[in-house]
């Protein structure tokens, strides 16, 4: 089991926090692959919360290795984002 961390877009979303509280510590079973990744997670997370009413393809994905590596490396504007986390 993987930790990733989920971004969800403020722009033009005015449910992104309902949306990442939803989420929050969601445990994903991804059939076939030997290992998630970030897409699989994506197209799951997309799947679960989407309702017809926002563009959601603008979600980013990624393990929270790399995510720590974003935030030390100060690449990351966390005031663009609502963020939650799940595990697959």
């Amino acid at each position: 089991m993987r930790t990733f961390i989920v971004l969800i877009p403020l722009s033009g979303n005015r449910d992104a926090r309902k949306q990442s509280e939803l989420i929050e510590n969601y445990n994903f079973k991804i059939g076939g692959a030997v290992q998630a990744t970030a897409l699989d997670v994506q197209k799951n997370v997309i799947e679960l919360i989407d309702d017809n009413t926002y563009d959601l393809s603008e979600i980013e994905v990624e393990p929270i290795t790399d995510f720590m590596d974003r935030v030390n490396n100060q690449e990351f504007n966390s005031d663009d984002y609502f963020m939650s986390y799940v595990n697959a």
